[in-house]
């Protein structure tokens, strides 16, 4: 009977941490009820989880519980850890199975890497997330052995997912990032965000199954072998000798100007007033024909395109900006619409050096001009 009502309590495991860490964000975004309902789960946490045989749960729920204001965030992710590994290690949970989580809104594709694993071995149990949103719920509700993540999804960055998956959720499996925009500064950013692997479309579903295969199955012998194949070229550099990862944020930009080319008014002066922030002269245009007869204007060190302006598109301005001999090797950053992986490597194969998906965060904005302004020193 105990037995029964344990494997009860931690099937509810999963809808906690759920609970805890929708309440967390809302704290951090300043919810004047979340704190209060942060510390009504911790008490109920508190008590049941030495109930069902979980000391080490009561013990951080308690801890959360009686927090201080400032320090109940840290409390509380580190209750989150505690019921996570709890989740993790408890016996019986999918017994004999092997969770894969393949993220990406390309359903045929999806559906052969499903076939391509079940068909390999029916220990493989295959979820399938079209959204960041749909991932997101099945993360926290499953511990899974492989993320397999495309870049671009109708509702994210998959950039920011895997920033995520990493850091914030801190989930140990491993993440091969599979996407058809292949360029180096992306693949690198990837990487250095804890990705294990960068995998370019098209792919070779078959391939890529053996490899994975081979690499669970020796994890799970506890082989203690790595999940990055030995030869594969794919090591993560390190972070102070990547592109931009931390001499970008150092760096000066004082003076330094950029043309803004996009036609919203509000978010170009969005864009405009954040980037002056850090010291940038900013020039806003509103349409395609002034960023190609403005370009010469001044010595400009970063072009940031919207797609979709009036008379001249983004992709006109970036076919002229790389033609031009002066212009040629200034980097571009393209701003589109959620969801356009065609558009996105149509700005790849015309020249682009990155990209930000509307909607999008200034912080964001900033800290990729922040990369690609290095280039033009």
């Amino acid at each position: 009977m105990q037995e029964e009502l344990q494997k009860k309590y931690l099937a509810s495991l999963p809808e906690r941490v759920e609970e805890l860490k929708t309440s967390g964000r809302l704290l951090q975004q300043g919810n004047a009820v979340a704190e209060q309902t942060l510390r009504t789960l911790a008490h109920s946490l508190h008590g049941s989880g030495a109930t069902f045989g979980f000391p080490q749960i009561s013990d951080s729920a308690r801890a959360a519980e009686h927090a201080a204001t400032e320090q109940l965030p840290q409390k509380i992710v580190d209750l989150v850890q505690v019921i996570q590994q709890i989740i993790t290690a408890a016996p019986g949970q999918a017994a004999g199975l092997i969770d894969i989580l393949i993220i990406d809104d390309d359903t045929a594709l999806a559906a052969s890497l499903q076939a391509g694993f079940t068909a390999k071995s029916p220990e493989y149990r295959i979820s399938l997330a079209s959204t960041d949103a749909i991932a997101q719920e099945l993360i926290v509700k499953r511990k899974f052995a492989m993320i397999l993540l495309d870049l671009v999804l109708p509702d994210r960055d998959g950039r920011d997912l895997l920033k995520e998956i990493k850091h914030e959720f801190a989930l140990s499996s491993p993440v091969y990032v599979v996407s058809g925009i292949d360029r180096e500064l992306i693949r690198m950013e990837c990487l250095s965000l804890g990705a294990e692997k960068f995998i370019s479309k098209p792919i070779d579903i078959d391939a890529l199954v053996n490899t994975i295969d081979k690499l669970l199955k020796r994890a799970a012998d506890k082989r203690g072998l790595s999940l990055v194949p030995l030869g594969d070229g794919q090591q993560k550099p390190d972070a102070d000798k990547l592109p931009g990862a931390m001499t970008a944020a150092a760096m000066s930009l004082s003076g330094k100007a950029v043309l803004v080319a996009e036609d919203d008014a509000m978010q170009a002066n969005l864009i405009k007033q954040r980037l002056q922030k850090e010291g940038l002269v900013v020039d806003v245009v509103d349409n395609g024909k002034l960023a190609v007869s403005n370009m010469h204007d001044k010595p400009y060190g970063l072009y940031i395109l919207d797609v979709n302006m009036p008379g001249l598109n983004g992709f006109d301005v970036l076919q002229r900006l790389r033609k031009d001999a002066v212009a040629k090797d200034t980097p571009v950053i393209m701003l589109t619409a959620m969801g356009s992986e065609a558009d996105i490597v149509r700005a790849y194969e015309l020249g682009t050096d990155d990209y930000i998906l509307k909607p999008f965060s200034v912080i964001q904005l900033v800290a990729r001009a922040k990369t690609l302004l290095k280039k033009s020193t």
